[in-house]
Order: structure tokens, then C-alpha cells, then sequence
């Protein structure tokens, strides 16, 4: 049954192809070589132990004469073989040439060819291109595509970046596709495929070579690609999802208590007509918190040692606000201030503790900010508290902008390596410590 019984009846009809009559008269003469020159090793090796079958056991004197080969036999045979093999390869030879015009497909040099060479392009260095490379040719899908009855037979070198697949062992005896990854330093390199014949050498070209490089080239693109599309898209949802954390932390960081403001210009400005030395000192410390927190709006990142400064500040605009009702005091060794540290966390908690612990008091009350850090084996923990020995814990104490927007900010920039704690005082007051890890070379 010829192909075309399975070309369906509305298929439209395949263009009549004409192949190159140059690579036809190339194409048939190299079959022929090929054919008689594999013929000729087999019958020079037939011929070569034909002495030994004649010697073989004992013979008579007058046998021996008759067991000499007669050298015109001999080469009667061998013309004969060899045109015999001459037109087995032209009817093999024109049987391929009749099935590419049946197939719309014209005779081109690499169809003819033993050796078939490919260059990819790789977007990987050469050590992940290596390891994608030997990931997608060890496989069975691979092996069934090329037509084995199984996964290929498979060498790997990583040392030379070499890999080699084919039907059976040894490979080189078969026909077999050889890669090599380059050794280019940098963050891609190509891939050098050669499929080559082995002793197929000898047999007629059929497209063998092409269809065995074009398989192995067409799977190993589309799995480069395929681990370069997943690469692609982590790195956008990973990117997506820094620009959202921003943007979540940029408005959590925005929201900021304006009565804070309001209410120290409306003191400072009593204070110019009344007090013109105690206005100039409030204004001092208002810049210096205003320099210290409009780039907190601005960053997901501060330092300690600024954070410090701005609540230094901000205790001491209170202070001249609240007068003997509030007494603060900053316990931090130097070296500290140079640590990593989320912005606009502490100020918060401090915050809280004038306006929830302090002010709804009618005595005087003191703030204690302490830092301290502990080396762990991931790297290290600061842990920042704010003590303070006013009313104590309310239901007011914890709503608004507060603990529940360091705790999500929190959330955010560290999961679940950093914490928050809240808890009542020893007498009275209110203890909050902030934990966060350092990690890298600031621990």
C-alpha cells in the first residue's frame, strides 16, 4: 500500500519537487562508492581467511593442487558481487529519492551527508547548560523519538563538556550524536552537535544523520527554552512581588499620626511669643526629627543609629510639650548604630507609649529605649525595647496605625524570622520589644 492511502481526501495536493540533477549524478555515485567499499572489506576479509578454510585438516598430495584458488574465479566473483551491490545501491538510493518527491522534499546536501554539525545558542553559563543538556538527552522520550527501543546508550563527561548518545555500545561502532558545551566564561554559551555515522559510513545515506541531528537539536532547544521561560517567569513574579512589597510598605510607612505635627506647630507658635529660647530649642529638635523621618517614607531600610535620632528627637519636641510630666532615657552602645534596621517601627512603639501610657497618666513618667544584640548561628538578632511606667495596657493601646502595622511591615520584610511582643510591665507600664535578624556582614 502506498503512502498516499493515508493522505486524507480534501488534504491540499503536495507541489511536484525536481530535485538537482548535480546532487542526484554525487548522490548516486558516493551510495555506490560507499555500498562496494563496505562490499570490498567484507570480501577482502572473506578472501583473506579463505586459506585457512582450504588448509583446514589434512589432505592428500594431489588434493592440495586441486584446493588452489584459481585467481580468475576469484575476480569473476568479486565483479560480480560488486555489480551486483552497484545496482542494489542505485535501487535503494532512487527508492529515497522517489520517497522525499512523495513527500515535497528536495535533496539537499545534508540529507546525503554521513556527518550533520549544529550550533545553539544557550542562555546559561556553560555549567547549568551542561546539566540541562545531560537532563534532556538521558531520557526515554528521547530515545523513543529517535526510534530505539528504549533510553539511548549514554556517555557524559563534565569535565569536557561532552556528551555522547546513540543505539548501542560502543558508540563509535554505531551511528551517534555527540555534544559539546563550550567552556565560554560568562553568563551564556553555545553548544557544538555533530551527529556521526560510526560504520553506518559505509551504508547508503538515507537522511539518517539529518533526522537523528534535527531530533536532538529540536529537543534540547525547546527544553533550553522551556527552563529559560520558567527562570523568566519567577524572576518577573519575584519582581512583582518586590514592587508590591514596596508599594505595601510605602503605604503602611505613609501613615502617618498628622496631630503629632499640628499640635507641635501650634505649641511652637505660643512659645515664640512667650518663650523665644524654649521655641528655638523645639525647633531644633522638630528639623531633626523631620530630617530623620521624611526619608523613612521614602525606604524600606534605615539604620539603627537613625532610628534613635529620630526618637531622641521626637521625646524631646514631648518633652518641652508635656514639661516635668515626661522624662526620657536612650541606652545603645555605638557600635550598634551602623546595624540594619526597619524604618518607622520604633518611632511608633515610642508613640504609643507617650500617647496611650504617658499622657493618660497624672503623675510624671519615664521612657526607657535599650538595644542590645545577640549572635546566633544564622547570623544575628537586635532587639530594641521600649519600657515605659505609665497606665499600663488599654483597650485604646493597640488600635489605629500602630502594633497591627508593624506586625504586617514585619510580616513583609522578614516572615517569620522577626517578632513583636507587648506584655504588661513588672508595677506598672508597659514593656514592647522589637526583634528583627541581621544577617550577612552586619552581624
Amino acid at each position: 500500500m502506498s503512502s498516499h492511502a493515508f493522505v486524507p481526501f480534501n488534504a491540499p495536493p503536495i507541489p511536484e519537487v525536481k530535485h538537482d540533477r548535480r546532487l542526484v549524478r554525487r548522490y548516486l555515485l558516493q551510495s555506490a562508492l560507499r555500498f562496494n567499499a563496505g562490499s570490498l572489506l567484507f570480501l577482502s576479509l572473506a578472501i583473506a581467511l579463505m586459506p585457512l578454510w582450504l588448509n583446514f585438516g589434512t589432505a592428500a598430495p594431489g588434493e592440495a593442487e586441486s584446493r588452489r584458488l584459481n585467481p580468475y574465479l576469484v575476480g569473476g566473483v568479486v565483479l560480480a558481487v560488486m555489480g551486483w551491490f552497484a545496482l542494489m545501491s542505485s535501487g535503494i538510493a532512487r527508492s529515497f529519492l522517489a520517497r522525499l518527491s512523495e513527500e515535497g522534499k528536495a535533496l539537499c546536501a545534508e540529507a546525503m551527508a554521513s556527518s550533520v554539525t549544529r550550533r545553539i545558542d544557550a542562555p546559561f553559563n556553560p555549567y547549568t547548560t551542561f546539566d540541562l543538556c545531560t537532563e534532556s538527552l538521558s531520557g526515554l522520550a528521547l530515545g523513543t523519538a529517535l526510534g530505539y527501543s528504549g533510553p539511548p546508550a549514554f556517555f557524559h563527561d563534565p569535565f569536557k563538556g561532552r556528551i555522547v548518545l546513540g543505539r548501542w555500545r560502543p558508540l563509535a561502532l554505531g551511528r551517534h550524536v555527540e555534544v559539546r558545551v563550550s567552556s565560554d566564561l560568562g553568563p551564556s554559551c553555545h553548544i557544538e552537535l555533530r551527529c556521526r555515522p560510526g560504520l553506518a559510513w559505509f551504508a547508503i545515506q538515507q537522511g539518517e544523520s539529518l533526522k537523528a541531528a534535527e531530533m536532538v537539536c529540536v529537543q534540547l532547544r525547546q527544553h533550553l527554552a522551556r527552563h529559560a521561560s520558567a527562570l523568566e517567569a519567577a524572576r518577573r513574579e519575584r519582581e512583582l512581588e518586590r514592587t508590591s512589597l514596596q508599594a505595601r510598605l510605602s503605604a503602611l510607612q505613609a501613615q502617618v499620626e498628622p496631630h503629632f505635627l499640628f499640635n507641635t506647630l501650634a505649641n511652637l507658635k505660643y512659645l515664640i511669643r512667650t518663650n523665644q529660647q524654649t521655641a528655638q530649642d523645639m525647633l531644633d529638635h522638630l528639623v531633626g526629627y523631620l530630617q530623620n523621618a521624611l526619608p523613612d517614607m521614602r525606604s524600606v531600610s534605615s539604620t539603627l543609629g537613625r532610628e534613635m535620632d529620630l526618637v531622641s528627637d521626637y521625646l524631646s519636641v514631648m518633652r518641652i510639650r508635656m514639661g516635668t510630666r515626661l522624662r526620657f532615657a536612650v541606652d545603645m552602645d555605638e557600635e550598634l548604630r551602623r546595624l540594619p534596621f526597619p524604618p518607622a517601627m520604633l518611632i511608633s512603639l515610642v508613640e504609643n507609649a507617650v500617647k496611650h501610657g504617658l499622657e493618660r497618666a497624672s503623675r510624671p513618667g519615664l521612657i526607657i529605649i535599650s538595644a542590645r544584640c545577640e549572635v546566633t548561628k544564622a547570623g544575628g538578632l537586635v532587639s530594641v525595647s521600649v519600657v515605659d511606667d505609665g497606665v499600663g495596657l488599654t483597650e485604646q493601646a493597640g488600635q489605629g496605625t500602630g502594633l497591627a502595622n508593624i506586625a504586617e511591615r514585619l510580616l513583609l520584610l522578614y516572615g517569620r524570622e522577626a517578632s513583636l511582643s507587648v506584655e504588661p510591665e513588672e508595677g506598672q507600664g508597659v514593656r514592647a520589644v522589637l526583634t528583627v535578624p541581621v544577617k550577612g556582614n552586619h552581624a
